[in-house]
């Protein structure tokens, strides 16, 4: 059974902030490698995600959906739909498409270990150009396991040669059904 865990959408906003501060006019293919950086580091490190959002194995690498629908303007549905719209501006008009924040995020949702690997996950990307970065997520076992446009499993961020990989796995199981972040 797929390890999969419940997005916390406010989590989620102020993530993609706390990235379009650091990262200013980051465009969405970077946007979505340094979420799933970061979420596959932490859950590495500390057997949870950040945001617990949904990645799908796209033909450019791993995206995260609600994150994306958020760049794309559908969270009409979402109970976060006001916030979104007044926090984030996605400008079209460049050559590539560049999020910015309107604001600043609200820091007390995030713990100091999931900063370091949001930092951590923009510095092994910043300098990276598209091709390459995209290559990369291909030789991700979660990308390369998922159907094509289909849901990731948590279970393969895990890395394999983690000593700590059967014990990540149960308490991530545990966080999942249980969890809020």
């Amino acid at each position: 059974m797929a390890l999969k865990f419940r997005i916390s959408e406010e989590k989620a906003l102020e993530a993609l902030l706390w990235i379009a501060n650091e990262w200013k006019n980051i465009t969405p293919f970077y946007l979505s490698k340094v979420l799933f950086f970061a979420e596959k580091d932490h859950l590495n490190k500390y057997g949870r995600p950040i945001i617990a959002d949904t990645y799908i194995a796209m033909s450019y690498g791993p995206v995260p959906s609600t994150v994306r629908d958020y760049v794309e303007g559908n969270y009409l549905f979402s109970d976060y739909a006001d916030a979104i719209a007044a926090s984030i501006e996605v400008n079209r008009t460049t050559r590539y498409t560049e999020i910015q924040a309107r604001r600043a995020p609200r820091m007390n949702v995030f713990s100091d270990s999931d900063i370091d690997c949001l930092r951590a996950a923009i510095e092994k990307c910043k300098h990276i150009v598209f091709k390459t970065l995209s290559e990369w997520t291909h030789l991700e076992k979660a990308w390369l396991n998922a159907p094509a446009n289909g849901p990731m499993d948590y279970e393969d961020f895990i890395d394999q040669d983690n000593p700590h990989r059967k014990e990540i796995i149960e308490q991530a199981r545990e966080f999942a059904q249980f969890g809020v972040l």
